[in-house]
């Protein structure tokens, strides 16, 4: 598949691939016109070059998703005709298991979350009353609250109405867990188990993915998001491990981008804490500290 990247590339077109799942990145915000081209004769050289290795493009199975407020850029002169049908863009897409719609609001993903995860319950619970409790704290870590830790970065900023649905499945797991009556307060028994409610688990995340991008132990595409902030000249500010927050047009899509969300919430932490350079301490930290909020 090395070559493949290589072939998108070439047209200027950003390529993330996981096994056999290729997508094909492609601004349309600064020259469409240019763009529309860039993936009409980047399709055609991916195809040619599928060819020449004994696959097939199958259209069928190719997806279109547009982000952003220009849902009609897209037609089917985007589409070689040599390569089928051109594809209808669609509302959502599924990555990696992760549902994106094109609006960004996560509502579909967290109705995929909140399905899966009450069946799940729903089911545990027919065989709880035999199991002693650490087993069903296992058990419902292992199949429910890793479903929603999973790349809960990424809900950072969603309606508080879908939070809200993602923190009762993480009550009803503690109730069920600790045979807890279903109208009886909550937040006591979340500590006991030493689980932070779901804003903060996300939180959590997002701060831990911006220490990484901060000392260059990320991924580099989120390395190149964050920085320190440098002043001019020499201020009591150079030693307090800000991050330099950037300026946003748009607050429903800027305000909720990992560059601006992660370095300013990052900058609402204890200096002490925003000066901690290794990744295990600062995680013990950050923790105790949402704990404590």
């Amino acid at each position: 598949m090395a070559p493949l990247a290589q072939v998108a590339r070439q047209h200027n077109l950003n390529i993330l691939t996981y096994a056999d799942d290729t997508q094909l990145i492609l601004s349309l915000t600064k020259d469409p016109r240019t763009a529309k081209t860039n993936l009409h004769e980047g399709m055609k050289s991916i195809a040619e070059w599928m060819r020449n290795s004994r696959l097939k493009l199958n259209s069928d199975k190719t997806e279109v998703l547009i982000l952003g407020p220009t849902p009609s850029a897209w037609d089917e002169s985007w589409w070689p005709t040599a390569l089928g049908t051109p594809p209808t863009p669609s509302d959502h897409a599924r990555n990696l298991g992760f549902i994106l719609d094109s609006s960004l609001t996560l509502s579909k993903q967290v109705n995929a979350v909140s399905s899966f995860c009450y069946n799940t319950l729903c089911m545990l619970r027919r065989i709880y009353k035999w199991i002693p409790t650490e087993t069903r704290r296992t058990v419902t870590q292992a199949l429910v609250s890793s479903r929603l830790d999973y790349v809960n970065a990424l809900y950072t900023g969603i309606p508080a109405k879908d939070l809200l649905r993602l923190q009762r499945i993480q009550n009803t797991s503690a109730r069920l867990i600790l045979n807890v009556p279903r109208h009886s307060h909550i937040s006591h028994h979340l500590r006991n188990l030493h689980w932070l409610p779901v804003d903060k688990r996300i939180t959590f995340k997002l701060l831990t993915h911006a220490h990484k991008a901060l000392h260059d132990t990320g991924p580099a595409y989120l390395n190149n998001r964050l920085s320190f902030y440098t002043p001019a000249c020499q201020l009591r500010s150079i030693n307090l491990a800000l991050a330099v927050v950037p300026h946003i047009r748009r607050k429903t899509s800027g305000g909720r981008s990992f560059s601006y969300l992660a370095a300013k919430t990052l900058d609402t932490l204890p200096t002490n804490l925003r000066q901690t350079q290794d990744l295990l301490t600062f995680r013990r930290l950050l923790k105790t500290w949402l704990f404590d909020q």
